[in-house]
């Protein structure tokens, strides 16, 4: 015999009601059985499309800390990592060349597509880790390798720009006509970042007086708050009143040497420092590392072999915290000075667009 069909009024009702199993139903214990089975897979079926993924390691020179320039290392590779379908993680290294060492060699065993370091601690080290993987990319930001792999790619940062910017900032907003910069150590970039800083400053106002750069240098030029409150007071000594505070970890002494003298300025640097010394501080030269990985991973993935990417004002990889989105919550003391701020965005668009180079 034949099927019965039911109508399709029939069917309807039946597509709209479907019967619900009891709880002791056969339907019922067959898919309580089923139900761990069924979550295993799906379990491993999730699990296979994250390992599908190239992945993108990020090695960090030493363990967790509150180093700001560091996290944005993290959170440059987690933003890459989902606008490019990578699987992202950190390595946190030992802080030794065997430590950091070790987590090259561990990213590359876990088979990572791209490796991004930031430090100079791992110069020394990656040309020949890079040669030895030869099918890993290697982003180190900064600081560039001679006659490096072929699969190295070194992120420079035109800071030089920035730095005019501040340089102008600092003439404009100088009382006494003195204005000065402390830095952590003397390189070639730093170097170049006061000469911008000074040539920033004279063309904004052509007889500001510029104090020679002081360096805080010694063991930790990075991280040393008390030397670098010493030199804030043999400049301020000397009638500087504005400095721009480029010492990365020591510039908490720059701001300390400040407090007592109303008339004293600082400009901050790497990220937005207003807020630690608030009506001290005028502005920032901010570095956003972040954003410069970012870029990078884009540009590998559109399969750029270049031995070098070179980011600034244009592609905000850096800028001024006042010239932001969000400077409005900055807390920066330059936000008071419409006049000035007009001015440096009208330098800052020359600079982004060519047609004023700072170098």
């Amino acid at each position: 015999m034949p099927p019965i069909r039911q109508t399709p009024r029939a069917e309807a009702r039946s597509a709209a009601r479907p019967p619900v199993p009891g709880p002791e139903s056969p339907r019922t214990r067959w898919w309580l059985l089923l139900l761990p089975l069924a979550l295993l897979l799906a379990s491993v079926s999730v699990i296979g499309a994250a390992a599908e993924l190239p992945k993108i390691i990020y090695v960090r020179p030493v363990p967790s800390n509150d180093d700001v320039l560091l996290q944005q290392g993290t959170s440059g590779v987690n933003n890459a990592a989902k606008l490019y379908r990578l699987q992202a993680s950190t390595l946190e290294s030992q802080p030794t060349r065997a430590g950091r060492q070790q987590q090259l060699d561990n990213a590359v065993r876990q088979g990572a597509g791209i490796v991004v370091v930031m430090g100079i601690e791992f110069k020394e080290i990656l040309d020949k880790v890079a040669r030895q993987a030869p099918q890993t990319r290697f982003l180190i930001l900064e600081h560039c390798i001679d006659n490096a792999a072929s699969n190295i790619t070194c992120i420079t940062f035109r800071e030089s720009e920035a730095s005019y910017l501040a340089g102008m900032q600092a003439a404009l907003a100088s009382s006494s006509g003195k204005i000065g910069l402390i830095g952590a150590s003397n390189t070639a970039l730093r170097q170049k970042n006061s000469a911008a800083f000074a040539n920033g400053a004279r063309a904004a106002r052509p007889a500001i007086s510029v104090h020679e750069p002081l360096w805080v240098e010694g063991a930790q030029p990075f991280n040393d708050p008390p030397r670098a409150e010493a030199l804030t007071k043999t400049m301020l000594g000397d009638g500087v009143d504005v400095i721009w505070a480029a010492a990365a970890g020591s510039n908490p002494g720059i701001f300390k040497a400040l407090t007592p003298l109303s008339h004293a300025k600082a400009i901050g640097s790497g990220v937005n420092q207003c807020m630690q010394a608030p009506g001290r501080v005028l502005d920032n030269v901010e570095v956003h590392a972040d954003t410069a990985i970012i870029l990078a991973v884009g540009l590998l993935a559109n399969g750029s072999a270049a031995p070098r990417f070179d980011f600034g004002l244009k592609e905000g990889a850096v800028a001024l915290t006042a010239l932001g989105l969000d400077a409005a919550y900055s807390e920066c003391e330059i936000l008071r000075q419409r006049p000035l701020l007009l001015k440096l965005r009208e330098t800052g668009s020359a600079i982004a667009s060519g047609k004023l180079k700072v170098d």
